[in-house]
């Protein structure tokens, strides 16, 4: 227990404020997207009665997920309408897509925080890898400002396709990403239309430009077998259903601790998010700063309720003597920390000169995610805090 214990520790401490970190930016050295398989703890408590919770995380998931594949489909037509009439109005709707698609990303990431085993994490590390690595380099795809003849569209002697695009995937760095959805979205917001996009009839730029066009539909229809991939997990076998409760138990649990105090607190809201928002935003060509977190904290109120309404996890705690806090607790935490992140501005923290608004929202979240580890400190359940 003494790893946990002192795991509480450091979210107190972000409760009442901590040093700067001295870093320039996230630590190079670990993997940007990371997941473990769920861990038992010697001598737990019983899970017997979780059984509910477990069969409506499992539902929510298969309904959830199914969801967000429609949305990404919508995406990938989106893409290939846009492809085929490279005009203004093909490249907003493709946009708009890509908004709902990657938010619905973001809502369901309480499902992808765990493996279900060692042999799961095999293949679920490296789909989320692929699927959403950051920070991401612009410029290792396509030419940008400072860099105009950068990227894999200008290295002529390189096809674009599915093994090219897998090999390259940050193969000079963890930055250097290839696929995912900060590709597809660099791609997306890529202007003028008429030099990027258009034909031109110059052969040398024309072949630049169909470059361009295939990688972008390469790149959306490996992102869209991916995110299949990831939900198949869910729709297919007895993958988490076939779990012991206990072992459901602490999937449910660990997932919601993780997404307040990793996902939430520790990246989007990391001390340095303000003055290096290319390292921690969540999607910094399409603006959607503030809305990425809001989608994480919907999805944990969907699961834990609403003030003065149930779930069966809300029902499951209430049922407990030895409960360290009630379900209205945790949903007033959670509201509260909605209510705090629809303060900040709409594309937190690219134009965020709030530093009220976001140490409010950062308190909040401090206190919802200290909230979870103190009902995983209780279950005996593994805690994460980076």
């Amino acid at each position: 227990m003494k790893n946990t214990a002192l795991a509480l520790v450091g979210l107190c401490a972000l409760l009442i404020g901590c040093s700067p970190k001295t870093d320039s930016g996230p630590d190079q050295s670990t993997p940007i997207v990371a997941v473990e398989p769920i861990t038992i703890l010697a001598s737990p408590p019983s899970g017997a009665d979780f059984g509910p919770v477990g069969t409506a995380f499992q539902l929510d998931a298969k309904q959830h997920t199914l969801q967000m594949l429609a949305l990404c489909q919508t995406l990938a037509d989106s893409v290939e309408a846009f492809l085929a009439t490279p005009e203004v109005s093909q490249q907003q709707a493709a946009q708009a897509s890509f908004r709902l698609c990657y938010q619905s990303w973001a809502a369901n990431q309480l499902f992808f925080q765990l493996a279900f085993s060692p042999a799961d994490k095999k293949t679920l590390q490296p789909l989320l890898d692929l699927i959403d690595t950051r920070p991401f380099l612009p410029g290792y795809i396509d030419s940008i400002p400072d860099y105009p003849y950068s990227g894999l569209i200008f290295e002529m002697d390189l096809p674009i396709n599915e093994a090219t695009l897998l090999s390259q995937h940050r193969l000079m760095d963890e930055d250097s990403a290839a696929l995912g959805f900060p590709v597809v979205e660099f791609f997306l917001w890529r202007q003028p239309l008429d030099t990027t996009w258009h034909s031109t009839g110059d052969v040398a730029a024309d072949s630049l430009i169909e470059r361009r066009h295939q990688y972008l539909r390469t790149a959306t229809g490996m992102l869209l077998a991916d995110l299949g991939a990831v939900s198949n997990r869910w729709q297919a076998g007895d993958g988490f259903g076939g779990l012991p409760h206990r072992v459901q138990l602490v999937a449910v649990l660990a997932s919601l601790q993780r997404i307040t105090a990793v996902a939430l607190l520790d990246d989007l809201f990391n001390e340095q998010a303000l003055t290096e928002p290319e390292w921690h935003h969540p999607a910094m060509y399409s603006g959607q700063g503030r809305a990425y977190p809001l989608a994480l904290l919907t999805a944990v109120q969907g699961w834990v309720g609403l003030p003065e309404s149930t779930t069966a996890f809300a029902q499951w705690l209430d049922s407990r003597a030895d409960r360290p806090m009630t379900a209205a607790d945790l949903q007033t935490a959670v509201a509260d920390s909605l209510s705090a992140v629809q303060e900040l501005p709409e594309n937190y923290p690219a134009d965020s000169a709030a530093d009220g608004q976001w140490a409010t929202a950062r308190q909040r979240i401090s206190a919802l995610a200290l909230a979870f580890g103190q009902l995983s400190e209780q279950q005996q359940v593994p805690i994460f805090s980076q």
